[in-house]
């Protein structure tokens, strides 16, 4: 992450109001406390009115008026509708990504006012609390990043259990909750898994290399004809 848009980020973050420490801000940014004090360092030269010190938190004592985002109105409300949605049904690392988001929409909506940046909302997400990500879906979604191999136990529809070795390539939310789809080491193919059914999930250390016919493009030259996992 650049410098520039880290400084933005972290504006952001002290917008949320309280005292937030030097380590919370860090864990969030992904860099070290050190960064963080110099970053503050830097805001403070810059004119921002944050208040503490190392060691005993900072705290935003004034609002900050952000620039506002290149987005048209109507795109600023898709983005916000997209946003609530995965406050809805992803996991607490996403949750917090897009709460964050959310508030820096509401700011380019509404300016410095609280009241205002809730009522600039019209529209919403509601998910049944069933339909959401499991916990462990942040670890599943490393794992694709970072293209290791998965196992775990699987429900089939017909209640059959199975330990499965894959290749998780993506990941859909839909209505009824979450799909994986990946390469399935034990059916040789292409398997779409709900999350709902499955349990005990390992991210193992072996990651696997593209290889086209194991391959998220093959997938998709299917339009997605591939059926659940069997």
């Amino acid at each position: 992450m650049r410098r520039a848009d880290r400084l933005l980020e972290l504006t952001g973050y002290l917008q949320e109001g309280g005292v937030i420490t030097a380590a919370t801000l860090a864990a969030r940014l992904e860099v070290s406390v050190r960064t963080i004090y110099r970053d503050i360092a830097a805001l403070q030269a810059q004119g921002y009115p944050v208040d503490g010190e190392a060691g005993s938190g900072y705290l935003l004592r004034a609002p900050v008026r952000l620039a506002p985002l290149a987005f048209s109105h109507d795109q600023l409300e898709a983005l916000a509708l997209g946003l609530a949605y995965v406050e809805q049904v992803g996991d607490a690392a996403l949750r917090l990504a897009a709460r964050d988001a959310r508030a820096k929409i509401d700011m380019t909506w509404s300016g410095d006012d609280p009241r205002r940046r809730l009522a600039a909302r019209p529209i919403r997400a509601v998910q049944r609390p069933e339909r959401r990500a499991p916990a462990w879906t942040e670890k599943l979604r490393r794992a694709v990043r970072e293209r290791r191999i998965v196992e775990f136990a699987y429900i089939a529809a017909s209640g059959a259990v199975s330990r499965r070795a894959v290749r998780p390539l993506a990941m859909s939310a839909f209505s009824d909750g979450w799909l994986l789809v990946a390469w399935c080491e034990m059916r040789r193919a292409h398997r779409l898994f709900r999350l709902d059914r499955i349990s005990a999930l390992i991210v193992g250390e072996r990651q696997f290399t593209d290889e086209a016919d194991k391959s998220l493009s093959a997938w998709l030259a299917t339009d997605g004809r591939v059926g659940p996992a069997a």
